[in-house]
């Protein structure tokens, strides 16, 4: 892929909770010669915000990227507390340590940030949410119309049609802040959604480490996160690339078939059962501001191709 002036690359908020498979996509997006990353937006949801906020600065340094700045967003959701995941990502949130950031956090919170940023550039910024939903949210409330004049915004979560898994019911993220979920997707405005239907048809199997070498930095390490998220269970077999897909999907946009659909998102204001929490209804399955993968629509082999492309992974020299 050909590199842009800098000035011409397309300007990336990449709101996050990092989380192993956040780790990837953000080395992902770092590796892209055609993004220009303004910031990281941090926010609880795999560990708390203090962690996530660690990793996103001890990620961008690891990187060369300490110009990048970290803005610290929400440490809880807008009722109740996060449940976190840190069973799955290990209680770092990383499988694989990195040293403790000599860089800090913006004195900027996420919410002012975005603000500023969205409305000083109308139409130009793209905003790819790998975390619950609540920095968004929160955002809807105090700036009302800012968010509408993101380029694209790119959202992982959700489990439109598909199990959950946080509950038989719902996505990890849309489980975290349902509340946060049901005001960003009832807000009407047009949402790329990649949801657990899309991302369990891109994954990479155990069998494949050995095809996951990288004569880089940032690949090199996306390996090592991939290896150790793998050893800490011996009965895993696939890794599924969640927020790498997120990633793919504004990179490689032809690797997804879309549909329009409209949701409705269940959280305590909808519905009293806390086991639909975070659920996704489809409303309207052919008509809506939200555009999810269609059932089988996401060419894995392309997506995969594209992320192995990114971190320049490849099979081990002889």
């Amino acid at each position: 892929m050909p590199g842009q002036h800098p000035n011409l690359a397309e300007p990336v908020i990449i709101d996050t909770d990092p989380g192993v498979d956040d780790a990837i996509a953000i080395l992902m997006a770092l590796a892209h010669p055609d993004f220009r990353i303004l910031g990281l937006t941090a926010t609880a949801g795999n560990v708390p915000l203090a962690r996530a906020a660690r990793n996103a600065l001890a990620l961008l340094e690891y990187a060369g990227r300490g110009d990048i700045p970290t803005h610290k967003g929400a440490a809880r959701p807008l009722r109740g507390r996060y449940p976190y995941a840190r069973q799955v990502h290990s209680p770092s949130g990383l499988t694989s340590p990195l040293p403790a950031p000599s860089i800090t956090a913006s004195a900027t919170p996420a919410v002012p940030f975005l603000a500023q940023i969205l409305t000083a550039m109308p139409g130009a910024v793209t905003v790819i949410a790998l975390g619950p939903l609540t920095n968004l949210a929160r955002l809807l409330r105090r700036h009302p119309g800012v968010l509408q004049s993101a380029a694209r915004i790119i959202v992982m979560g959700g489990a439109v049609d598909a199990p959950g898994n946080a509950t038989p019911h719902a996505e990890f993220n849309f489980y975290s802040d349902p509340t946060a979920a049901r005001l960003v997707i009832a807000s009407g405005i047009p949402i790329t959604l990649i949801d657990l239907a899309a991302c369990r048809q891109v994954y990479f199997a155990h069998s494949d480490l050995d095809g996951l070498k990288s004569d880089g930095r940032l690949g090199e390490l996306a390996a090592r996160l991939l290896a150790g998220w793998f050893a800490k269970d011996p009965a895993r077999r696939q890794f599924r690339l969640y927020d790498p897909l997120a990633v793919i999907a504004a990179i490689a946009p032809d690797a997804l078939q879309l549909r329009p659909v409209t949701l409705e998102i269940d959280d305590s204001t909808t519905t009293g059962d806390a086991a639909r929490w975070g659920k996704s209804c489809v409303v309207n399955g052919d008509a809506g501001p939200i555009s999810v993968a269609a059932p089988d629509g996401v060419n894995a082999p392309a997506a995969l191709a594209a992320i192995r492309r990114l971190l320049d992974w490849h099979p081990a020299k002889d």
